[in-house]
């Protein structure tokens, strides 16, 4: 205790002018020195959850939390023989009563004639706490976001079946009426008297009739083949039949034909088999990154690869266009970005874009692929048109 008192002595007389401001400061301050607390101040002993007359003259040894003491005793050991340089470290408090965390930073110093850590810390655990609060609504906002696309999907397949089973369904039948119809005109105009197929009033009627029923039929047709367009847009059955590589390269053949950009495949390693929900995932970035080309960038050319390595799945592509500036993108916060990174992150993916003014632009999406390799022989994939194993269409 005499030491203690002596210490404290020492102390108070030790830079006197600065004393009120070092026991008033919100920030922790302490001296140590052979491995003891020579000087705290209040708002360290508070940060430390001990009562100051308890923690000057303390063991930095037993004061330490047991599950980081070794951490930073090795720490003030290569401090205190100048090997190591000044470092941040956070100590945390696994008291029930006070939990908590807080920065310390030292800096090695000739005190009294001897080495000695002189130190600043500051709590963190109001930030810890907030950090913590962010992290859980991070998850819970990208929970949201995979349980809405789940529901989105859910619905595109809902409505694409409506559209193909009951809608088609009706369409088709209106054309068998409208077939019916046309060739019973034909037969009635066959069956027509001689006169009046010369010069009768029953002849223009009938021609009329027969016209409006033949561009019926063919808007009809044109109808039947719109609603498949939207039914495939929405809900990509070529994937249940072809699989993600042959999706994509009939896709391509769609784009091309459509937009009049020309575009190439390639393709590299051997395809595997993925939860449909990760296909969807993989494929609707596709489908984005493709719109996103028709629509800003005047590319001539795109080129799409699809690398399938032993435990991840890469696919590119790229464009000859305009390219864009990032930083002004990502300022106006552009959607089909937003929505290509969550369902990235959905798949425990990355998703790099790679552009600037007049350069182009290339998505690379990486997915981490787990499935066993497919049966050559049997597997959805399998098409002569298309190389699995490596090639380009």
């Amino acid at each position: 205790m005499a030491e203690l008192d002596e210490m404290n002595v020492d102390l108070n007389d030790y830079e006197v002018p600065f004393k009120g401001i070092v026991e008033q400061s919100i920030a922790g301050i302490y001296i140590l020195q052979d491995g003891r607390f020579r000087y705290v101040n209040e708002t360290f002993a508070r940060m430390c959850g001990l009562r100051r007359e308890k923690l000057l003259g303390a063991r930095l040894r037993d004061v330490a939390n047991p599950s980081q003491r070794e951490a930073l005793m090795a720490r003030y050991e290569r401090q205190i023989s100048g090997v190591g340089a000044s470092e941040l470290f956070v100590i945390r408090r696994t008291s029930s009563r006070n939990p908590g965390s807080f920065e310390i930073h030292g800096t090695r110093v000739i005190f009294r004639g001897r080495p000695a850590i002189v130190g600043l810390s500051i709590d963190t655990t109001e930030r810890e706490r907030q950090r913590a609060e962010l992290v859980e609504a991070s998850e819970r906002l990208q929970e949201l976001i995979a349980s809405a696309n789940n529901v989105r999907e859910n619905e595109r397949h809902r409505v694409a079946r409506e559209l193909h089973d009951v809608i088609g369904g009706m369409l088709t039948a209106i054309k068998f009426d409208l077939s019916r119809l046309s060739r019973g005109i034909e037969a009635l105009d066959r069956g027509r008297a001689p006169r009046a197929r010369q010069g009768g009033a029953v002849a223009p009627a009938l021609a009329t009739l027969a016209l409006t029923a033949a561009q019926t039929l063919q808007l009809t047709q044109e109808t039947i083949e719109t609603v498949r367009v939207i039914s495939e847009g929405l809900r990509p059955g070529a994937l249940d039949h072809l699989g993600l590589q042959d999706t994509l390269c009939l896709d391509l053949d769609r784009f091309e034909r459509r937009y009049g950009i020309a575009t190439r495949y390639r393709t590299t390693g051997t395809a595997r088999s993925m939860e449909r929900n990760r296909e969807i995932g993989i494929y609707r970035i596709f489908q984005e990154a493709l719109t996103n080309v028709a629509r800003h960038s005047k590319a001539t050319e795109v080129t799409v690869s699809l690398d399938w390595a032993a435990d991840r799945l890469v696919l590119e592509i790229s464009d000859n266009g305009l390219g864009f500036d990032l930083d002004h993108v990502a300022a106006d916060g552009h959607l089909g970005l937003l929505g290509m990174r969550e369902r990235a992150r959905e798949l425990d993916g990355t998703l790099v874009l790679d552009t600037g003014p007049r350069c182009g632009a290339c998505l690379r999406l990486g997915v981490p692929v787990t499935s066993a390799v497919l049966d050559q022989d049997t597997n959805k994939y399998a098409n002569p048109g298309i190389p699995i194993d490596g090639g380009q269409r």
